[in-house]
C-alpha cells in the first residue's frame, strides 16, 4: 500500500509526499519486485529534490541488491552527475550502453567504448 501511494504521489509531481510513503514501504519490507522498483523510486525521488547524497546511498543499496538493474545504475549515474562526479557518471553510462544498445555502429565500437570509458580525462 506504500508503495502505490509512493507512486501516485510521484506521477502527480508531490515528490516531497511521496519519500515518506517510499520509505515506510521498504521498511516495512517488499517482495523482491515491488523492492527493486520502490528502490528506484525512491532515489529518483531524493534526486529530484536535490537530497544527491541520500539518492546516491539508495542507489549503492540497491545496485549491490539487483546488479542486473540497468534502470538503477542509469539513475545512479544521474545521481553521480548532481554531485560533481562526471567522470564516475560517464563510465557508468558508457558501460550500460555498450552492454544493451542493439545499435550496430555502437556494437561495431563497444570495445573502443569500453576501452575509454573510465580514461575520458587522458590524454594521449
Amino acid at each position: 500500500m506504500n508503495y502505490q501511494v509512493a507512486w501516485s504521489f510521484d506521477i502527480l509531481g508531490e515528490e516531497d509526499k511521496a519519500i515518506l510513503f517510499y520509505e515506510k514501504a521498504i521498511e516495512l519490507g517488499l517482495n523482491e519486485e515491488y523492492l527493486e522498483d520502490a528502490y528506484l523510486g525512491m532515489g529518483s525521488t531524493y534526486r529530484t529534490l536535490g537530497d544527491y547524497n541520500k539518492s546516491k546511498v539508495v542507489f549503492e543499496k540497491a545496485i549491490h541488491q539487483f546488479p542486473q538493474n540497468n534502470a538503477l545504475k542509469v539513475f545512479y549515474a544521474m545521481t553521480l552527475f548532481n554531485l560533481g562526479r562526471h567522470d564516475i557518471s560517464m563510465e557508468i553510462l558508457l558501460q550500460v550502453l555498450s552492454a544493451t544498445s542493439n545499435d550496430t555502429d555502437i556494437q561495431n565500437f563497444k570495445k573502443a567504448i569500453l576501452f575509454y570509458s573510465d580514461k575520458l580525462d587522458k590524454i594521449w
